[in-house]
């Protein structure tokens, strides 16, 4: 499997308030369609003890800085599921004002800060912040949030002045001067004007959502941009750093269970299966290779409904986010009041068409909980598991006692211990064969003392019925993660009339001596790493990946 290398993207957003689950469910959503690894969120309006859940899968690692008296302030960082990160220290504001993280990411320091600000008397915030962060802080050091202060006004602002008294915007330089901190977007972007919130009181653009770096870490950045404003009054910043991760080329594709459920894709499913076995079943082809065969066509047909869905399902959203944007920068040139009422109007009807989406998402969900909820199951399972180690393999000892680093050598050190353990044999002649038939004879003339009687040896070497086939695949648990078809059971359930019988002939075509193709016996293996306190088990497992 080819790697390449991954960066780390970085989103800050003021969220105004995240206790309403569809604006929640939206949030997370926007996350991860923009591919963040960590999420900094300010005033998430969250109160201790009585806080909701933020977290997901996608983002299932989460410290939150909330205050302990009413619903205001807050302060969220989450982590992405890709992200290996090791959590070593946690430091909250009990004011929800700041939550700092460190911790490692590939055996690489980070400490992660996340800070709102007050509206007034900033400089003094700062002054006492930053020593904070300077005690915690080890190894790269990020540091976002809402300063509430345009550092630069006549760039940062649309009227290129401010209502903050410009010593706390000199003290505020100056104490990020002294802790050799620089504010990422306006080093990449010297001379432009671009702002993250509007002042409707006011009519003004500031520029008030900040991401700083140290100085001497400015050479792992590679973007920084500012969003539009959509689903808060704030608009986002997007960060993007070199990292130590690494990622796979192509993921591992799997088929989606909704599109079974879609009754217009499932007739047209059906039809190309029909279509495809009546061109294919020949009699000089391998029943077991038309088998394997048609995984690929149905591939095909499944990637492509599923992009006709995505296309249908985004195209009015991905309309109303490109007016948003082409209609918000004409509106901070301009601050015509026109366009800011079509502006509010397009935000209003976007918020409109994925609250519904949302909303029917919830339903779902409360459905699912309510039927499951207090049985003992795959859900109460993972509401008690706590989140597992990281995944991500930083280094490995290969097969020569030599510990390994870069990913392009502790792919082939897995490969070939697996290959090694799993792969199968090689071609081999009649004679090496019949070697293995004596040795199998002999292995079991020696262990084995019981015997089958003549109806019961009769009974399993006869071919199989599609009724045997039926009760097999009836019987098994769905749910389960495919193979590298990626076809789950569902599918063969959704259409058991069609693939049963060409799934009956591939069966027993193994009984009359056709060979079994290479893609049949393949699976996916996946690494988990043991906690330190089970490394001992696992050398004694496999000795040569540690």
């Amino acid at each position: 499997m080819a790697v390449r290398p991954a960066a780390l993207t970085l989103i800050s957003i003021n969220a105004r308030g995240l206790n309403i689950p569809e604006k929640r469910s939206r949030a997370l959503r926007d996350f991860q369609k923009a591919r963040a690894s960590v999420v900094f969120i300010q005033e998430s309006h969250f109160r201790e003890g009585a806080a909701p859940r933020l977290t997901n899968s996608w983002f299932p690692l989460g410290f939150f800085g909330n205050n302990a008296g009413t619903k205001s302030k807050g302060v969220v960082i989450l982590f992405h599921k890709t992200v290996p990160f090791v959590h070593q220290a946690t430091l909250a504001d009990k004011e929800g004002r700041y939550v700092m993280v460190r911790g490692e990411i590939s055996g690489r320091r980070y400490t992660f800060v996340n800070f709102y600000a007050p509206n007034k008397g900033q400089h003094r915030f700062m002054a006492k912040l930053l020593p904070i962060i300077t005690d915690f802080s080890d190894g790269c050091l990020v540091l976002g949030g809402d300063l509430n202060v345009p550092l630069d006004p006549r760039l940062d602002t649309s009227s290129g002045r401010s209502a903050i008294p410009p010593h706390v915007t000199r003290s505020i330089s100056k104490l990020l001067h002294t802790h050799r901190l620089v504010d990422c977007w306006r080093a990449t972007h010297t001379e432009d004007k671009d702002y993250t919130y509007f002042s409707h009181p006011a009519q003004i653009y500031s520029r008030l959502d900040y991401f700083f770096l140290p100085h001497y870490y400015l050479p792992d950045l590679q973007l920084v941009q500012i969003g539009s404003m959509t689903w808060s009054d704030h608009a986002p910043v997007t960060l993007r750093l070199l990292s130590p991760l690494h990622r796979p080329t192509v993921p591992a594709w799997r088929l989606n269970d909704f599109l079974l459920t879609d009754p217009l894709t499932s007739n047209d499913c059906e039809q190309t299966l029909a279509l495809y076995f009546q061109d294919n079943e020949t009699p000089n082809v391998s029943p077991l290779s038309i088998w394997e065969a048609h995984k690929c066509v149905i591939r095909g047909f499944y990637i492509r409904k599923a992009s006709e869905h995505k296309k249908h399902r985004e195209a009015a959203t991905v309309d109303l986010l490109t007016r948003i944007h082409q209609l918000e920068t004409l509106h901070k040139e301009s601050l015509d009041p026109a366009q800011l009422t079509d502006l509010t109007a397009l935000r209003r009807e976007l918020a409109t068409l994925l609250n519904s989406t949302y909303h029917c998402h919830c339903l779902r969900s409360k459905t699912f909980f309510f039927a499951h909820g207090d049985k003992s199951g795959r859900l109460l399972a993972r509401m008690l598991r706590t989140r597992q180690s990281a995944t991500y393999i930083a280094k490995i000892r290969d097969v020569h006692g030599k510990t390994q680093h870069l990913p392009n050598r502790i792919l082939p050190a897995i490969r070939s211990y697996f290959a090694t353990l799993y792969d199968l044999p090689t071609p081999m002649t009649d004679a090496g064969r019949k070697l293995r038939s004596q040795k199998i004879h002999a292995f079991l003339a020696q262990h084995v003392t019981r015997h089958l009687t003549p109806e019961a040896a009769q009974l399993l070497d006869s071919p199989l019925t599609v009724e045997e086939l039926s009760d097999a695949v009836k019987s098994s648990k769905t749910g389960k993660c495919p193979g590298p078809d990626g076809l789950p059971l569902q599918y063969y359930k959704r259409f058991a009339k069609i693939l049963y019988p060409r799934f009956l002939v591939a069966f027993n075509a193994i009984l009359e001596g056709y060979a079994i193709p290479p893609q049949t016996q393949a699976a996916n293996i996946t690494l988990i790493p043991r906690r330190v306190k089970m490394w001992r088990d696992a050398k004694a497992i496999a000795p040569s990946l540690y």
